[in-house]
Protein backbone atom coordinates (compact mmCIF):
# COMPACT_ATOMS: atom_id res chain seq x y z
CA UNK A 1 0.00 0.00 0.00
CA UNK A 2 1.04 3.46 -0.71
CA UNK A 3 2.33 5.63 1.91
CA UNK A 4 2.52 9.51 2.53
CA UNK A 5 5.19 11.11 4.50
CA UNK A 6 3.61 13.94 7.45
CA UNK A 7 5.52 15.82 9.96
CA UNK A 8 4.42 16.89 13.32
CA UNK A 9 6.37 19.56 14.77
CA UNK A 10 6.80 20.37 18.21
CA UNK A 11 7.57 24.06 19.39
CA UNK A 12 9.60 24.82 22.97
CA UNK A 13 11.03 27.05 24.41
CA UNK A 14 13.54 25.14 25.73
CA UNK A 15 14.94 23.93 22.21
CA UNK A 16 14.68 20.15 22.71
CA UNK A 17 15.41 19.43 18.97
CA UNK A 18 16.18 15.59 18.71
CA UNK A 19 16.65 15.64 22.64
CA UNK A 20 13.06 15.43 23.48
CA UNK A 21 11.84 14.54 27.30
CA UNK A 22 10.35 10.56 26.70
CA UNK A 23 7.36 11.78 29.03
CA UNK A 24 6.36 14.70 27.00
CA UNK A 25 6.60 13.01 23.76
CA UNK A 26 4.31 9.94 25.13
CA UNK A 27 1.59 11.98 25.72
CA UNK A 28 1.32 13.21 22.14
CA UNK A 29 2.12 9.91 20.88
CA UNK A 30 -0.68 8.74 22.59
CA UNK A 31 -3.12 11.31 21.31
CA UNK A 32 -2.49 11.89 17.98
CA UNK A 33 -3.48 8.43 16.91
CA UNK A 34 -7.20 8.83 18.48
CA UNK A 35 -7.55 12.34 16.79
CA UNK A 36 -6.35 11.14 13.60
CA UNK A 37 -8.76 7.98 14.03
CA UNK A 38 -11.73 10.42 15.31
CA UNK A 39 -11.13 12.91 12.09
CA UNK A 40 -11.79 10.28 9.00
CA UNK A 41 -14.78 8.74 11.65
CA UNK A 42 -15.89 11.93 11.35
CA UNK A 43 -15.50 12.57 7.50
CA UNK A 44 -16.84 9.52 6.38
CA UNK A 45 -19.72 8.79 8.98
CA UNK A 46 -20.67 12.22 10.14
CA UNK A 47 -19.36 10.88 13.76
CA UNK A 48 -16.56 11.16 15.17
CA UNK A 49 -16.94 8.04 18.24
CA UNK A 50 -19.44 5.23 18.50
CA UNK A 51 -19.55 2.22 20.60
CA UNK A 52 -19.05 -1.74 20.07
CA UNK A 53 -15.89 -2.66 17.54
CA UNK A 54 -14.66 -0.85 15.21
CA UNK A 55 -14.70 -1.26 11.58
CA UNK A 56 -12.17 -2.59 9.31
CA UNK A 57 -11.96 0.38 6.95
CA UNK A 58 -11.54 2.63 10.51
CA UNK A 59 -8.66 0.09 11.34
CA UNK A 60 -6.79 0.13 7.99
CA UNK A 61 -7.34 4.20 7.24
CA UNK A 62 -5.95 4.77 10.99
CA UNK A 63 -3.20 2.86 10.54
CA UNK A 64 -0.57 5.90 11.04
CA UNK A 65 3.43 5.03 11.53
CA UNK A 66 5.48 6.88 13.79
CA UNK A 67 8.42 6.45 11.91
CA UNK A 68 11.26 8.70 13.62
CA UNK A 69 12.10 12.26 14.81
CA UNK A 70 14.86 15.01 14.43
CA UNK A 71 15.78 18.92 14.55
CA UNK A 72 18.13 20.79 16.04
CA UNK A 73 15.31 23.97 17.44
CA UNK A 74 12.14 22.15 16.98
CA UNK A 75 10.95 18.99 17.51
CA UNK A 76 10.23 17.36 14.32
CA UNK A 77 8.08 13.91 14.41
CA UNK A 78 7.99 11.92 11.04
CA UNK A 79 4.80 10.16 10.37
CA UNK A 80 3.66 7.51 7.37
CA UNK A 81 -0.15 7.25 6.77
CA UNK A 82 -2.17 5.61 3.66
CA UNK A 83 -4.48 7.26 1.23
CA UNK A 84 -8.05 6.56 2.54
CA UNK A 85 -8.99 5.71 -1.04
CA UNK A 86 -6.32 2.79 -0.46
CA UNK A 87 -7.00 2.25 3.02
CA UNK A 88 -10.60 2.11 3.18
CA UNK A 89 -11.11 1.12 -0.81
CA UNK A 90 -14.80 -0.89 -0.26
CA UNK A 91 -16.18 2.74 0.85
CA UNK A 92 -14.37 4.45 -2.06
CA UNK A 93 -16.33 2.11 -4.32
CA UNK A 94 -20.10 3.54 -3.30
CA UNK A 95 -21.98 6.26 -3.74
CA UNK A 96 -21.19 8.96 -1.04
CA UNK A 97 -23.54 10.48 1.34
CA UNK A 98 -21.87 12.88 3.46
CA UNK A 99 -20.97 16.13 0.87
CA UNK A 100 -18.11 16.68 2.52
CA UNK A 101 -16.51 13.36 1.54
CA UNK A 102 -12.75 13.01 1.72
CA UNK A 103 -10.50 12.92 -1.48
CA UNK A 104 -9.40 9.14 -2.23
CA UNK A 105 -5.66 11.21 -2.04
CA UNK A 106 -6.33 12.24 1.22
CA UNK A 107 -4.64 10.84 4.57
CA UNK A 108 -6.14 10.95 8.22
CA UNK A 109 -4.08 13.75 8.84
CA UNK A 110 -5.21 15.91 6.06
CA UNK A 111 -8.42 15.60 7.78
CA UNK A 112 -6.98 16.24 11.36
CA UNK A 113 -5.73 19.34 9.63
CA UNK A 114 -8.66 20.45 8.41
CA UNK A 115 -10.70 20.04 11.66
CA UNK A 116 -8.05 22.18 13.21
CA UNK A 117 -8.25 24.55 10.83
CA UNK A 118 -12.08 24.89 11.79
CA UNK A 119 -11.73 25.20 15.32
CA UNK A 120 -9.00 27.40 14.71
CA UNK A 121 -12.19 30.01 12.81
CA UNK A 122 -14.47 29.26 15.47
CA UNK A 123 -16.92 27.75 12.90
CA UNK A 124 -19.98 26.84 14.99
CA UNK A 125 -21.71 25.67 11.67
CA UNK A 126 -18.77 23.29 10.55
CA UNK A 127 -20.12 19.60 9.80
CA UNK A 128 -15.94 18.79 10.48
CA UNK A 129 -16.30 17.98 14.03
CA UNK A 130 -18.92 16.86 16.73
CA UNK A 131 -18.50 17.37 20.51
CA UNK A 132 -16.23 13.98 21.00
CA UNK A 133 -14.19 15.40 18.37
CA UNK A 134 -13.84 19.15 19.83
CA UNK A 135 -13.36 17.14 23.35
CA UNK A 136 -10.33 15.81 21.88
CA UNK A 137 -9.03 18.56 20.52
CA UNK A 138 -9.20 20.33 23.67
CA UNK A 139 -7.61 17.59 25.51
CA UNK A 140 -4.04 18.52 23.41
CA UNK A 141 -3.85 20.98 26.14
CA UNK A 142 -2.93 17.87 28.88
CA UNK A 143 -0.12 17.70 25.80
CA UNK A 144 1.41 21.35 25.39
CA UNK A 145 1.12 21.59 29.17
CA UNK A 146 4.47 23.30 29.38
CA UNK A 147 7.15 20.70 27.81
CA UNK A 148 5.82 21.96 24.19
CA UNK A 149 3.67 24.84 23.12
CA UNK A 150 2.56 24.60 19.55
CA UNK A 151 2.15 21.36 17.31
CA UNK A 152 2.19 21.83 13.81
CA UNK A 153 0.96 19.46 11.19
CA UNK A 154 2.28 19.36 7.77
CA UNK A 155 2.71 16.76 5.05
CA UNK A 156 0.60 16.62 1.55
CA UNK A 157 -1.92 19.35 1.36
CA UNK A 158 -0.60 21.13 4.38
CA UNK A 159 2.57 22.63 3.61
CA UNK A 160 5.86 23.31 6.07
CA UNK A 161 5.08 27.35 5.26
CA UNK A 162 1.52 26.96 5.94
CA UNK A 163 0.83 24.12 8.36
CA UNK A 164 -2.48 23.46 10.70
CA UNK A 165 -1.23 24.52 13.78
CA UNK A 166 -2.23 23.75 17.28
CA UNK A 167 -1.71 26.28 20.31
CA UNK A 168 -2.95 27.64 23.39
CA UNK A 169 -5.58 29.51 22.01
CA UNK A 170 -6.93 27.01 19.34
CA UNK A 171 -7.34 24.32 22.20
CA UNK A 172 -9.84 27.30 24.51
CA UNK A 173 -11.28 27.91 21.29
CA UNK A 174 -12.46 24.00 21.12
CA UNK A 175 -13.49 23.93 24.57
CA UNK A 176 -15.29 26.66 24.26
CA UNK A 177 -17.26 25.52 21.37
CA UNK A 178 -17.58 21.80 23.82
CA UNK A 179 -19.35 24.04 26.03
CA UNK A 180 -22.01 25.94 23.77
CA UNK A 181 -22.60 22.61 22.23
CA UNK A 182 -26.30 22.07 22.94
CA UNK A 183 -26.76 18.95 24.83
CA UNK A 184 -28.05 15.92 22.38
CA UNK A 185 -32.12 14.69 23.05
CA UNK A 186 -34.62 12.56 22.67
CA UNK A 187 -35.93 12.98 18.66
CA UNK A 188 -39.03 11.70 16.65
CA UNK A 189 -38.70 12.60 13.21
CA UNK A 190 -40.90 11.34 10.32
CA UNK A 191 -39.83 11.47 6.47
CA UNK A 192 -39.29 9.83 3.91
CA UNK A 193 -36.25 7.33 3.63
CA UNK A 194 -34.02 9.03 0.96
CA UNK A 195 -30.73 6.20 1.38
CA UNK A 196 -29.18 3.83 2.94
CA UNK A 197 -25.62 3.09 3.67
CA UNK A 198 -24.35 -0.14 4.38
CA UNK A 199 -20.48 0.35 5.29
CA UNK A 200 -21.29 3.22 7.80
CA UNK A 201 -24.74 2.24 9.24
CA UNK A 202 -25.77 6.14 7.72
CA UNK A 203 -29.04 6.72 6.45
CA UNK A 204 -31.34 10.02 4.98
CA UNK A 205 -34.47 11.04 5.37
CA UNK A 206 -36.37 13.42 3.16
CA UNK A 207 -38.97 15.95 5.08
CA UNK A 208 -42.33 17.44 3.99
CA UNK A 209 -40.66 20.60 3.23
CA UNK A 210 -37.81 18.86 1.06
CA UNK A 211 -35.09 19.33 3.98
CA UNK A 212 -32.05 16.50 4.30
CA UNK A 213 -31.89 14.76 7.81
CA UNK A 214 -28.85 12.28 7.65
CA UNK A 215 -28.75 10.10 10.24
CA UNK A 216 -26.51 6.88 11.89
CA UNK A 217 -28.45 3.86 12.86
CA UNK A 218 -26.55 3.08 16.53
CA UNK A 219 -28.71 0.07 17.28
CA UNK A 220 -29.07 -3.19 14.87
CA UNK A 221 -27.89 -3.45 11.27
CA UNK A 222 -28.72 -0.75 8.59
CA UNK A 223 -29.97 -4.09 6.27
CA UNK A 224 -33.13 -3.90 7.87
CA UNK A 225 -34.25 -0.58 6.62
CA UNK A 226 -33.44 -1.86 3.19
CA UNK A 227 -38.00 -2.64 3.45
CA UNK A 228 -38.44 0.62 4.30
CA UNK A 229 -36.46 2.60 1.49
CA UNK A 230 -37.89 5.34 -0.19
CA UNK A 231 -41.08 4.92 2.03
CA UNK A 232 -42.04 7.59 5.28
CA UNK A 233 -40.81 6.42 8.51
CA UNK A 234 -40.90 7.00 11.85
CA UNK A 235 -37.25 7.36 13.51
CA UNK A 236 -37.02 7.28 17.10
CA UNK A 237 -33.03 8.53 18.73
CA UNK A 238 -31.19 11.35 19.61
CA UNK A 239 -30.48 14.52 17.85
CA UNK A 240 -27.03 15.72 17.55
CA UNK A 241 -26.50 19.28 17.67
CA UNK A 242 -23.72 21.62 16.40
CA UNK A 243 -22.13 24.60 18.91
CA UNK A 244 -24.22 26.78 16.81
CA UNK A 245 -27.86 25.27 17.51
CA UNK A 246 -28.22 23.50 14.61
CA UNK A 247 -29.22 19.80 13.90
CA UNK A 248 -25.75 17.77 13.12
CA UNK A 249 -27.06 14.28 12.53
CA UNK A 250 -30.01 11.76 14.45
CA UNK A 251 -28.53 8.64 16.16
CA UNK A 252 -31.64 6.52 15.46
CA UNK A 253 -32.38 3.68 18.34
CA UNK A 254 -35.45 2.61 16.16
CA UNK A 255 -36.70 2.64 12.30
CA UNK A 256 -40.45 1.46 11.38
CA UNK A 257 -42.94 2.76 9.01
CA UNK A 258 -44.98 6.20 9.99
CA UNK A 259 -48.26 4.72 9.43
CA UNK A 260 -50.59 7.41 10.28
CA UNK A 261 -47.90 9.51 12.29
CA UNK A 262 -48.24 13.29 12.00
CA UNK A 263 -46.75 15.50 9.86
CA UNK A 264 -46.00 17.78 12.88
CA UNK A 265 -42.81 15.15 13.33
CA UNK A 266 -41.85 16.12 10.01
CA UNK A 267 -39.16 18.86 10.65
CA UNK A 268 -35.77 19.39 11.89
CA UNK A 269 -35.75 18.81 15.53
CA UNK A 270 -34.34 22.07 17.96
CA UNK A 271 -32.25 22.38 20.93
CA UNK A 272 -34.47 22.92 24.19
CA UNK A 273 -34.27 26.26 25.60
CA UNK A 274 -30.97 25.49 28.31
CA UNK A 275 -29.92 23.64 31.43
CA UNK A 276 -32.18 24.73 34.60
CA UNK A 277 -30.33 26.56 36.56
CA UNK A 278 -30.95 25.75 40.59
CA UNK A 279 -29.69 28.95 41.45
CA UNK A 280 -32.31 31.43 39.84
CA UNK A 281 -34.97 29.29 41.88
CA UNK A 282 -33.89 30.41 45.02
CA UNK A 283 -34.73 33.52 46.50
CA UNK A 284 -33.77 34.92 49.24
CA UNK A 285 -37.11 35.10 51.68
CA UNK A 286 -37.91 38.32 53.44
CA UNK A 287 -40.94 39.69 56.29
CA UNK A 288 -43.43 39.78 53.39
CA UNK A 289 -42.53 36.73 50.85
CA UNK A 290 -42.23 33.07 51.19
CA UNK A 291 -43.72 31.66 54.47
CA UNK A 292 -44.01 35.15 56.24
CA UNK A 293 -46.65 36.31 53.80
CA UNK A 294 -48.79 33.83 54.85
CA UNK A 295 -47.96 33.05 58.44
CA UNK A 296 -50.24 34.99 60.87
CA UNK A 297 -52.58 36.70 57.65
CA UNK A 298 -55.32 33.09 57.97
CA UNK A 299 -58.13 34.17 60.04
CA UNK A 300 -58.47 30.65 61.66
CA UNK A 301 -62.60 31.27 62.35
CA UNK A 302 -63.38 29.18 59.40
CA UNK A 303 -65.37 26.28 59.90
CA UNK A 304 -64.37 22.96 57.90
CA UNK A 305 -67.62 23.29 56.55
CA UNK A 306 -66.93 26.88 55.16
CA UNK A 307 -63.46 26.37 53.87
CA UNK A 308 -64.85 23.52 51.62
CA UNK A 309 -67.68 25.84 50.59
CA UNK A 310 -65.25 28.43 49.42
CA UNK A 311 -63.11 25.79 47.80
CA UNK A 312 -65.76 24.79 45.90
CA UNK A 313 -66.42 28.13 44.53
CA UNK A 314 -62.77 28.67 43.82
CA UNK A 315 -62.43 25.24 42.06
Amino acid sequence: MTVITHTVTLKSARHFGRRVPPDALAKLLGMLPRAVRQSIRMAIEGRSTARGRKPVWLDAASDIRFVGHSGEDDTVLCFEAPPLGEAAEVLYGQTQLWPTKPDPGDTGFDLLGDVVKEVAAGNQDSERFDSGLLRRIGNFGRGLNGAFQTMAFAGHRYSESEPAVVDHAIIQTAQELFTSTPRAQRARIVGNLDMIRASTQAFALKLENGQEVRGVLVEGGIEQLAQFFQKRVLVLGKSVFRPSGRLLRIDAHEVSLAGQESTIWSRLPTPGSGRLEAGLLRKPQGPKSGAAAIIGRWPGEETDEDIRKTLEEIS
